[in-house]
């Protein structure tokens, strides 16, 4: 199925789920805002982006679940200041945020809001990136690749797998450091392909993800014309827990 145009994308913004009323809506007063948990440790949270953290508004909040991508989390939002505030769930009386932040976005911007770091030490890392358009002569999947691991070293990526020589799609991915959206073909000679994120400095193999059916010929092929990010997420050392390293893949339009 051919992509969508970006500019259709922005003018659909307006039919979303709008967070803020501070202005009426249009294409060029709103930014489409996701929201990912990837912040090891808490498997559930609410954030309540009202700015007024009432029992009500946290409540009533928008639920993250840890590693995992839900199109419920991509919002349309109005450009200007947005407050947020993270709880663990559930909330008990008197809870305060585990974390808080306050994002200014342009209208027209495609946000990604990363909550990421330790139990300890969460933080966040934001992208503002336009996910790259296909046409149908274009048979190709576009991968943007983010390293949300902390205390990860740099990693290297390689993607390799039926009808495709191996690629090395990027060396030195520190930590909150991500690559521009890479086109990787997806032609009818392409099969499964397979993304392995590799220790940097001795090679160790951290994580990998399977992407089946790349080149399918199907017209609902999900790769063909699409945009995904893939970003390693959990601990080192975390082996056998639910904070182990793993791929956590978002579309991205």
């Amino acid at each position: 199925m051919k992509k969508m145009s970006l500019l259709f994308i922005s003018a659909c913004l307006c039919l979303s789920v709008a967070v803020s009323c501070k202005k009426e809506l249009s294409p060029e007063n709103v930014t489409s805002l996701t929201i990912i948990n990837a912040l090891p440790g808490n498997r559930f949270m609410l954030a309540d982006l009202s700015g007024k953290s009432t029992d009500e508004s946290i409540t009533g909040g928008l639920a993250l679940y840890y590693g995992v991508y839900d199109p419920n989390t991509r919002l349309s939002v109005t450009a200007g200041e947005q407050p947020m505030a993270f709880y663990k769930s559930p909330v008990l009386t008197g809870d305060k945020p585990l974390y808080q932040l306050s994002l200014n976005p342009k209208g027209g911007e495609i946000t990604t809001l990363f909550l990421t770091g330790t139990q300890s030490h969460p933080e966040h890392f934001v992208v503002n990136d336009k996910p790259p358009f296909y046409s149908v002569k274009d048979s190709l999947v576009g991968l943007r690749l983010i390293n949300l691991s902390a205390g990860s070293g740099p990693l290297q990526v390689k993607i390799s797998g039926q009808g495709l020589n191996t690629v090395v799609m990027s060396n030195n991915l520190a930590y909150k450091s991500f690559t521009t959206y890479l086109p990787v073909a997806a032609t009818s000679k392409v099969g499964d392909l397979l993304v392995e994120f590799f220790d940097q400095a001795t090679g160790d193999l951290v994580a990998s993800y399977p992407l089946p059916g790349v080149g399918a010929v199907l017209t609902d092929n999900p790769w063909r014309y699409h945009n995904y990010t893939l970003a390693l997420i959990g601990l080192p050392n975390a082996a056998g827990t639910a904070d182990a390293q793993g791929v956590l893949k978002i579309y991205d339009f």
